[in-house]
């Protein structure tokens, strides 16, 4: 049998053991605990939020809450600063992601942000004829265009009144997102719409073009032709099939103005004639000169893109009328003083400008000698000048009749060189060349007249 003596000390020692196992058993939970708490804060210290910007990661933050109030901030300061309401042009995101070693940078990614966030802004894109064109950045500013763009087509011209501007397209404006950097102020807005588009196209010379009636058909100026095409180094090197090229300015908004415009207008005389025996047939002599009247006319004018499109009268009163001019002419048989044959009228050969013949819807009846103005003119053969002065649509005119049936013309000086009834001598200076009367540019009309039919100057002689 056990002692009860034994008993004790074997329970003792049990008790022993069961203490030093519990112990035992608290230093494993223990370090049971700290490594799962360990690895809980190691797991926990590397889960960050990232930051892209148009999915390019810029940086590491603490909080997604508080780097998405930073750029709520941003975007209230640019609206602030634009005056309009914004919205990021970029895409902004931030994900919670688990990077080890990673440390939040917060101030370096909101710098960035700062630097290079960009905006686009609510404003007013106007459209014409459903085609977007420019954005302006208030609906004010649009009505602004507007009002600019119809006056700029009123002139500040005292003796004309607007009855009425009329835009002939559909223009509107619409508020749509837009790049800040795409607005324009209301001024330039203007001067685009106005200006509109260059547009290039090739123009055929045909019989009797010139710089200046081209220019003058297609609303340019000559320097602008002449800027386009290099190789017009002078006005008179036009021939027919030439191809010019031509900038053409296309505005975006046609704008018709109709105005009441009051102007004073010449009223030309007339000429009579009486014959006089004492005097060759094909000269004349003033024998009372004329004077022009003059009368108030009131137009209505319309124009679109200012070039006039139609004309109509509602009002003239006569103010002077004009008096007739009263011419002798002769009819004496002058007698033959011409070689009967003819020289160049000009000093040298010089470039035809336009032939003789059917022209436009007319007819021409010489030859145009492309000259600058002041180039001496010579008289083709003998004779005696039937006519110098000034003759309407010829400008200054110098007229010779040869005795043999023949008169030579000579138009569009700047000055005669003779009078009527002077005797000259083949390639004498009778004129100075111009740009006299229905003229667009620097040149000689000359003309060969047999009997009052006109014929071809260049069948007479070869240059």
């Amino acid at each position: 049998m056990i002692k009860a003596k034994n008993i004790s000390t074997l329970t003792g020692r049990l008790k022993e053991r069961g203490t030093a196992a519990s112990q035992l058993g608290m230093g494993v939970l223990l370090t049971v605990l700290l490594a799962v708490a360990g690895f809980l804060y190691a797991y926990n210290s590397s889960l960050m939020y990232v930051v892209y910007l148009n999915d390019e990661e810029i940086g590491f933050v603490k909080s997604d809450t508080a780097i998405l109030d930073y750029v709520a901030l941003l975007q209230e300061e640019a609206a602030a600063s634009w005056g309009l309401e914004v919205r990021p042009d970029q895409h902004i995101r931030v994900e919670r992601v688990r990077r080890q070693g990673a440390s939040a940078e917060d101030l370096l990614v909101k710098e960035h942000l700062r630097q290079h966030l960009e905006y686009d802004v609510y404003a007013y894109l106007i459209h014409v004829n459903d085609k977007p064109t420019l954005a302006v950045r208030t609906y004010e500013e649009y009505q602004q265009v507007l009002d600019k763009l119809k006056n700029s087509f009123v002139s500040g011209r005292s003796n004309a009144v607007v009855r009425e501007i009329v835009l002939n397209d559909r223009v509107e404006a619409r508020k749509v997102l837009v790049e800040s950097g795409d607005l324009y102020s209301a001024d330039k807005a203007v001067e685009i719409l106005r200006r509109g588009t260059d547009r290039r196209e090739t123009y055929l010379v045909s019989r009797g073009d010139s710089l200046w009636t081209i220019a003058r058909n297609k609303g340019m100026t000559v320097a602008a032709i002449q800027a386009a095409n290099p190789q017009l180094e002078k006005v008179d090197r036009l021939q027919v099939g030439d191809k010019i090229n031509l900038v053409v300015p296309e505005p975006l908004v046609d704008i018709s103005v109709t105005k009441v415009v009051e102007l004073v207008e010449r009223i030309p005389f007339r000429t009579t004639y009486q014959n006089d025996s004492r005097m060759y047939r094909g000269t004349t002599r003033v024998m009372t000169r004329g004077r022009e009247g003059s009368k108030e006319v009131t137009y209505r004018i319309k124009s679109t893109n200012e070039r006039e499109v139609q004309r109509e009268v509602i009002k003239e009163v006569i103010v002077e009328e004009p008096q007739d001019q009263v011419m002798a002419r002769g009819t004496s048989t002058a007698p033959v003083i011409g070689r009967g044959s003819f020289s160049w009228p000009m000093p040298s050969s010089f470039r035809i400008t336009s032939k003789f013949g059917p022209r436009g819807r007319g007819f021409h009846p010489g030859v145009d000698i492309g000259a600058q103005t002041g180039t001496d003119v010579l008289a083709a053969d003998d004779g005696i000048v039937a006519f110098a002065g000034w003759a309407g649509a010829y400008g200054i005119l110098v007229s010779i009749d040869h005795g043999n049936g023949y008169v030579t013309k000579y138009a569009h000086n700047s000055r005669a060189l003779v009078v009527e009834g002077q005797r000259v001598e083949k390639g004498q200076r009778i004129a100075r060349s111009g740009n006299t009367g229905n003229s667009t540019g620097p040149h000689l009309h000359f003309e060969i007249v047999r009997r009052g039919r006109a014929l071809n100057p260049l069948a007479f002689f070869r240059r």
